[in-house]
């Protein structure tokens, strides 16, 4: 079993061990409810919980250990006689869908160059 030690007092100029290639990228796309990209055209607000935040980051450090490009778990909001918890969280019942998906991507000098 791999344990890891975070220090909770972050030193914001010092790396960490997974920023130190730039290849620590996320991609947020956002669709509307016919799967057209609406990226652009919007923005995206994501608010946890306390418990929440330590449930989805411990599920991600788990689902980066099983790492497979294009492995995704759909989050549904939590409903009247349909509540589901996945990837360590539940969604409010007035949430969309939440896709977490699996991307390799290139180092952030690719992007920025």
């Amino acid at each position: 079993m791999t344990v890891y030690n975070i220090n909770l007092a972050n030193d914001f100029d010092e790396e960490e061990v997974f920023e130190i290639e730039g290849n620590n990228i996320a991609e947020v796309t956002v669709l509307d409810s016919n799967g057209n990209n609406i990226t652009n055209d919007c923005r995206v607000m994501i608010s946890l919980s306390k418990n929440a935040l330590i449930g989805l980051g411990t599920e991600l450090i788990r689902l980066a250990h099983n790492y497979k490009d294009g492995k995704h778990f759909h989050i549904d909001p939590i409903s009247k006689g349909n509540v589901v918890q996945s990837m360590g969280i539940m969604l409010h019942p007035e949430s969309c869908e939440l896709i977490v998906s699996c991307g390799d991507y290139d180092s952030f000098n690719e992007y920025t160059q």
